[in-house]
């Protein structure tokens, strides 16, 4: 909202100065050039100028006659009786000085004749008062200003207007409610972390949504398999067969304690992943720490790394994590040998996880990276696993604003995971 308050204050202060000069304009523009120049001060002095004038000539009343009558100033010689005037102004006549007079209609500017009992009576209209005008201006004024800024507000209303109504929609339910970012610089951001916000909230939805669904059937099978061995344990008598019956019922503590353990370790990834900070990393290097822990003598991996550092901004435990998953995929489901390649393009790093299994079908790609969801083919149902792996490596791509996809291998025919994230 910075930038809308600045703005905003931008906005007035340019359209008050234009509305100003363009009012001021039309003012120098309609009105007489006489009344726009004709200040108190002005007209003064020019009646001394007058004054002056008709004081140094030898025949004033001759050069009144012929004064022109379109003159601002009209000058009249009148007797000294004729204005009895206080002995305060009466004084400052005596020296010479100008007594200024205004009436209604007429600004008088009063002088002494020198060597006369007489005075120069300078007349001066007084300008009528253009109220009309003035008010009309001011009102037109102040309708342009309001009517300025109404048009840049414009495109805010109507942007707030359709953020009200997604708001509403999205509250009613309908979380694939997003907003076209625009062009308007302060609006942008408000837009984006709506979008931000909305696409979060409707992960977490969809999250709770799989959790529960896998919590009823993943939970099911080893809480069924531990009541039948207790079952079974309480009509057995022969040792031997007690002792078999418990070391199964152990092993399915132990699987429903993993699943547990997996479920609240995924469950609380959103909170511990937006938590943790990132720092500037060699991508180059971690691939190749991460890597060396899976190389045996029945797996083989193959890199083709560029020869320069790599560098991106990330957290380097969860980015490790994320490749283990992705390692540990193809090692889980491929024949033996994986290949890894990076390279750079534009802005962005791309890693190519290569291997030679059976592949993904198109129908399981579109939902492999969604949490308790596994492949469906015979050999993948033989793999132990919970269907988390996938899930939680595309969560860390995503909060790392990289993106996590997948396809067949041209290389090695089987699958191949493709990681971006964006470089520094």
């Amino acid at each position: 909202m910075r930038h809308f308050a600045l703005s905003l204050l931008l906005a007035v202060v340019v359209i008050s100065i234009a509305t100003s000069w363009l009012f001021d304009h039309l003012y120098q523009t309609f009105t007489p050039a006489q009344q726009q120049h004709t200040p108190q001060t002005q007209l003064a002095q020019l009646a001394r100028d007058i004054h002056a004038l008709i004081a140094a000539t030898d025949s004033p009343h001759s050069l009144l006659i012929h004064w022109p009558a379109q003159s601002l100033l009209q000058p009249q010689i009148v007797p000294a009786a004729a204005f009895p005037l206080p002995t305060a102004l009466q004084t400052k006549l005596q020296a010479n000085e100008q007594i200024q007079l205004e009436t209604e209609q007429h600004r008088l500017f009063l002088h002494r004749l020198p060597n006369s009992q007489d005075l120069l009576v300078i007349r001066s209209d007084q300008a009528a008062p253009h109220s009309g005008l003035a008010w009309w201006l001011t009102g037109l004024f102040y309708t342009a200003v309001m009517a300025l800024i109404l048009i840049w507000l414009l495109p805010f209303l109507l942007r707030l207007l359709r953020l009200r109504r997604a708001a509403q929609q999205f509250g009613a339910g309908d979380l694939s409610q997003r907003l076209q970012v625009g062009s308007v610089l302060y609006l942008r951001d408000l837009e984006r972390d709506f979008n931000h916000m909305a696409e979060r909230i409707e992960h977490l939805v969809q999250d709770v949504k799989l959790l529960s669904g896998a919590m009823s059937h993943e939970l099911r099978t080893p809480l069924a398999r531990i009541r039948l061995g207790m079952d079974t344990l309480e009509e057995t008598i022969d040792p031997d067969k007690r002792r078999s019956y418990e070391a199964k019922i152990n092993r399915d503590l132990d699987t429903l304690s993993r699943l547990i353990d997996t479920l609240l370790n995924y469950a609380r990834l959103d909170q511990t992943i937006h938590n943790s900070s990132s720092q500037p990393l060699d991508l180059c290097q971690l691939i190749k720490k991460t890597s060396a822990a899976f190389e045996t003598s029945s797996l083989t991996i193959d890199l083709t790394l560029p020869d320069t550092p790599v560098q991106l901004s990330g957290d380097a435990f969860y980015l490790s994590t994320l490749l283990n998953n992705l390692l540990g995929n193809a090692q889980k489901y491929g024949r033996g040998q994986v290949r890894l390649e990076l390279t750079c393009q534009g802005k962005h790093a791309i890693l190519a996880v290569h291997d030679n299994g059976m592949g993904i079908s198109p129908q399981d790609a579109q939902h492999i990276f969604k949490p308790f969801v596994r492949a469906a083919s015979a050999i993948n149902a033989q793999r132990s696993g919970f269907g988390l792996g996938l899930a939680l490596a595309q969560r860390i791509a995503q909060w790392h604003q990289g993106e996590l996809s997948v396809c067949d291998s041209d290389a090695l025919s089987g699958a191949c995971f493709t990681l971006q994230l964006p470089l520094l």
